[in-house]
């Protein structure tokens, strides 16, 4: 309820949703900077639930991508490409959908939640995870959350690369001339614009480039969306495993829900990543001079 009203700018049900949840450690504050910070902290508490512990990855990214964020507000162009985001209503949309889809995976969360065993095992005791079948049919659940969430967390990524280009290139529009090695690109998009039009994969390349990203951009791993989502991708109960022409030898259902864990723990992220943009955007915030 407490996001849900900042979602919606309704600041008198905001401070009341807030009192009956926190009682005396909410505080009544009236910038969007402090808003922000009271409405994602609440929400942090309810995922830190669902997510057990905050994976490496995630932490790593976003530690390194709140510097470079930090750095990046030096820079007017930074600054004015966040409050066109915001003008447009981009950021605000993209808000209400990560909001929503998180909502729908903790609807959902005893499909995924056996997921965790990934998460949890030791390194070393991982193989045996190998021989541990699942007999629970719920793929359709499990590929839907999965596609949502990693086309939804890869609308989000021009964020981190508009910083990236800012803090080595000086604006948010400079690619520069090198092109990540994993793409057969000679050029790079000229543009933040341009950069839009590209695929998911092709996003994900020039995210997954920068030192101490690429763990985080593992967690949207395109080889299983692709395998899940061929129209031929069908659950064997007999044998644990979701086949598809896209991977014939199939695909452990429990890697499957592992998977959707780890997108949901992306998403998080993302939520954290708007924030950002969303406070820059606002009208009290004073930067890039």
């Amino acid at each position: 309820r407490i996001y849900e009203y900042y979602l919606e700018g309704d600041w008198v049900r905001f401070d009341k949703a807030g009192k009956a949840a926190f009682a005396k450690e909410w505080r009544s504050v009236s910038t969007t900077h402090e808003r922000a910070t009271l409405a994602h902290q609440a929400v942090g508490i309810a995922l830190a639930a669902i997510l057990d512990d905050e994976h490496e990855a995630s932490a790593i990214f976003l530690r390194r991508y709140l510097r470079k964020h930090t750095r990046a507000l030096e820079s007017v162009d930074y600054v004015s490409f966040a409050k066109s985001e915001a003008d447009s209503g981009v950021v605000q949309m993209l808000q209400r959908r990560v909001f929503d889809l998180l909502d729908l995976f903790i609807q959902r969360f005893e499909s995924w939640q056996i997921g965790l065993l990934f998460r949890v095992m030791p390194t070393d005791r991982l193989p045996l995870l190998d021989d541990l079948c699942l007999f629970r049919d719920e793929f359709d659940i499990l590929r839907d959350l999965y596609q949502q969430g990693f086309e939804t967390a890869c609308e989000t990524l021009r964020y981190p690369v508009a910083a990236q280009n800012t803090v080595k290139q000086g604006k948010p529009d400079a690619f520069g001339s090198t092109v990540p090695s994993t793409l057969q690109r000679k050029t790079n998009p000229r543009t933040m614009a341009a950069f839009e039009t590209l695929s998911n994969f092709e996003k994900l390349q020039y995210v997954g480039q920068v030192p101490g990203w690429d763990g985080w951009v593992a967690l949207l791993d395109n080889r299983t969306r692709n395998a899940i989502g061929h129209a031929t991708a069908r659950h064997d109960l007999r044998t644990g495993l979701v086949l598809s022409d896209a991977a014939p030898s199939g695909v452990p259902y429990l890697k499957v829900a592992s998977d959707v864990y780890g997108v949901f723990d992306a998403l998080c992220a993302c939520l954290q990543v708007l924030r950002s943009i969303r406070v820059v955007s606002s009208p009290d915030f004073a930067g890039g001079q």
